[in-house]
């Protein structure tokens, strides 16, 4: 990296705990959640869920999809004996647990560049239903307070999600303003769609958006939401990876389809939290790291497959990159 790129990697989100339960395929139904989508609510609420669900919560790990994609970028370079190049930004508040999720960034080898807030630190309950689908109650507390920063740093690549961008909370007028001067330092600007149901409440401020990123992330479903089909997605940005889960993914680039790269199936399907995150991941340092776009698909396949395979959105600890 040169010295005005500090980091390979920069991803600025909402910090949030993770708690991960089992659930039956009725259960977001009963709670009235929207199945498959990210239900946002206060921490009242929250705890009416957690009475529900009692012991089948399991253990509270770091979440949000910008930190996943740090923690997984991390993991890869440690991997490959290569130095610590990821940051991670975000607000958290001053509890238990966000230093919980402070001492998690420092132990995957990101790099701390958080600001803290009196208040409650974010939490998320994933609740899983037998197929392995994923349905999010959310509960951001302080984490959507982020402020700008005193300095911007230089980075090859500056990660967002659409979530980020999209919330009415100050930290998306921050993102936004956030894009241009990252740019203007070198950095790549990454975006990922996610919540389709965000998106097709907010189509034509997440079609914005979506066209200032250089890559773009979203899956089959996200596509849906803001209402284009693979000609008009193609259009949205210079490098744009749809993701369709077991089929693999399809890479457009500079207006046109360039290429539809297989994935191999995953042995079997545990839990599909953070599987995109892990794509985009892995995508993001094969381009750092001189891999061209097709090759790049196929790091992220091979993370997004290894992802579902258990519970969490964190790599399995055996996971090596296949060559």
């Amino acid at each position: 990296m040169s010295d005005s790129a500090l980091y390979e990697l920069f991803a600025l989100g909402t910090p949030v705990m993770d708690g991960f339960a089992a659930v039956d395929a009725d259960f977001p139904a009963r709670h009235k959640l929207s199945l498959g989508s990210s239900n946002f609510m206060n921490k009242d609420q929250l705890a009416v869920l957690e009475k529900a669900l009692g012991p089948n919560v399991r253990s509270w790990e770091p979440g949000d999809n910008a930190r996943n994609v740090c923690e997984s970028y991390a993991r890869l370079q440690q991997l490959n004996r290569l130095p610590p190049a990821t940051a991670y930004a975000g607000t958290l508040g001053s509890d238990e647990w966000g230093k919980r999720f402070l001492h998690a960034l420092q132990a995957h080898r990101i790099q701390p560049r958080v600001q803290y807030m009196n208040g409650d630190s974010g939490r998320i309950l994933a609740l899983v239903t037998p197929e392995g689908q994923r349905t999010f109650a959310v509960a951001l507390g302080v984490s959507e307070q982020y402020a700008m920063p005193a300095e911007l740093p230089g980075c090859k690549t500056f990660f967002l999600t659409s979530i980020t961008l999209l919330t009415p909370a100050p930290i998306s007028r921050v993102s936004r303003a956030m894009i241009e001067p990252m740019r203007k330092k070198g950095a790549r600007i990454a975006i990922a769609l996610e919540s389709p149901a965000m998106l097709a409440g907010r189509r034509e401020d997440a079609l914005m958006l979506a066209k200032l990123a250089d890559v773009l992330f979203l899956n089959e479903e996200e596509m849906q939401a803001v209402g284009l089909d693979e000609p008009g997605l193609a259009k949205l940005a210079p490098l744009v990876y749809l993701k369709r889960g077991a089929r693999g993914s399809t890479i457009f680039k500079n207006g046109s389809k360039l290429a539809d790269v297989p994935a191999k199936p995953a042995s079997k399907v545990v839990d599909t939290t953070g599987a995109g995150d892990n794509y985009a991941a892995g995508v993001l340092w094969a381009l750092n790291h001189g891999r061209d776009e097709k090759e790049a698909a196929a790091v992220g396949s091979q993370l997004g497959r290894a992802a579902v395979e258990k519970f969490g959105a964190s790599l399995p600890l055996e996971f090596r990159l296949e060559k």
